[in-house]
């Protein structure tokens, strides 16, 4: 028998895993840590973004074979702590890309329907799997796109400089992983200075991972740019400050990549590799599980060209989520309301694309 001891925020896991011989132990995802690792000496661990890997935390890896994260994010593992002790690590990666490209269409045109109409420049940093996404939602609405990724040769998206980008484009998306090492690290890639770039009144979204700004900074910058900031992570999450909350146009408590679609495809991913490094049959696919969808990007898209702004809410009502958040804060927002908010959100559908 596999043991496995699991993030209980991990969508539909007993679907999946149940049709093996297992033994499923499920956890809050920040308590997965080595005690429990002790106590329940598990094969593999299915985590998510907010259950860190590495030696700090886990000094003895024991008996875990395999560590699938249900995320497109890396940076809470260590891998190459993990490649030390012969670990398989695997990630869903590109689960949410549409997910999150749509909830960045969706916070620009919630706060500005008449971009809708009008031939904005659209800055995105990180080219990823979400960022190329993003770039054919944004290629579909007729927006000029700037793209920057250092790591990535020049082409036709990648086709500016960090400082370029900033200084020309309405509204700036980032989509880069966080990093506190290489040539380019992005831990705190906007502070003072990037900021400054910025123009009067642009649009700065991050889904990224909050510790991508400096806060202070951030709070600046607003003030003296007149700046709409439109945040899903933060740079202190799960705790976020009441003073940079009420200076946001939207904040939404790390939801970004939340749809039905989105995790369930994660499981699904990690489910399949799961699966394949203990050669066992495949035996569940998300076309199973996955409801009947009625939302289309092409017919929004057509609707808002028409000025029927009103029903981009009937597709993902932003401002919502905005409240939620919004509503559980007194002088903060505390970690433990804000993981409660999350684990109780009622996901939302991916538009179907193409």
């Amino acid at each position: 028998m596999i043991t496995i001891l699991a993030d209980e925020n991990i969508a539909h896991l007993h679907e999946y895993f149940d049709n093996h011989h297992v033994r499923m132990i499920q956890l809050k995802g920040r308590d997965i840590n080595q005690s429990f690792i002790d106590k329940y000496n598990p094969d593999v661990l299915l985590i998510r973004s907010v259950t860190p890997i590495n030696a700090n935390v886990i000094s003895n890896i024991k008996n875990v074979k395999f560590i699938g994260s249900a995320t497109i994010g890396t940076d809470h593992v260590d891998t190459d702590f993990l490649k030390k002790h012969h670990v398989h690590f695997t990630n869903a990666k590109g689960c949410s890309k549409h997910s999150v490209a749509q909830y960045v269409i969706t916070a620009i045109l919630t706060k500005n329907p008449h971009f809708i109409n009008k031939k904005i420049t659209l800055g995105i940093i990180g080219l990823g799997n979400i960022g190329k996404t993003l770039t054919q939602y944004a290629k579909d609405l007729n927006w000029e796109i700037l793209g920057y990724d250092p790591y990535l040769p020049k082409s036709d998206l990648n086709n500016s400089d960090l400082e370029n980008l900033l200084q020309k484009s309405d509204v700036v998306s980032i989509h880069t992983p966080l990093t506190k090492t290489g040539d380019y690290p992005t831990h705190q890639l906007f502070n003072k200075n990037t900021l400054s770039h910025l123009k009067n009144n642009a649009i700065l979204i991050n889904t990224a991972r909050g510790e991508i700004i400096n806060q202070e900074d951030l709070l600046t910058a607003i003030d003296n740019k007149n700046l709409q900031v439109i945040l899903d992570v933060f740079p202190f999450e799960p705790t976020i400050d009441k003073v940079l909350l009420d200076k946001l146009q939207i904040a939404t408590p790390h939801i970004a990549g939340y749809t039905t679609d989105g995790k369930l495809r994660g499981t699904d991913m990690i489910y399949q590799a799961f699966c394949h490094f203990f050669d066992l049959p495949i035996l569940k696919n998300m076309n199973d599980l996955l409801p009947i969808n009625d939302f289309y990007w092409q017919n929004l898209k057509d609707n808002l060209l028409d000025n029927n702004h009103h029903i981009l809410k009937s597709y993902y009502d932003i401002i919502k989520d905005d409240i939620s958040l919004r509503q559980i804060c007194c002088d903060v927002v505390l970690g433990s309301d804000f993981d409660k908010l999350r684990k109780n959100y009622e996901l939302k559908r991916e538009w179907l694309y193409g």
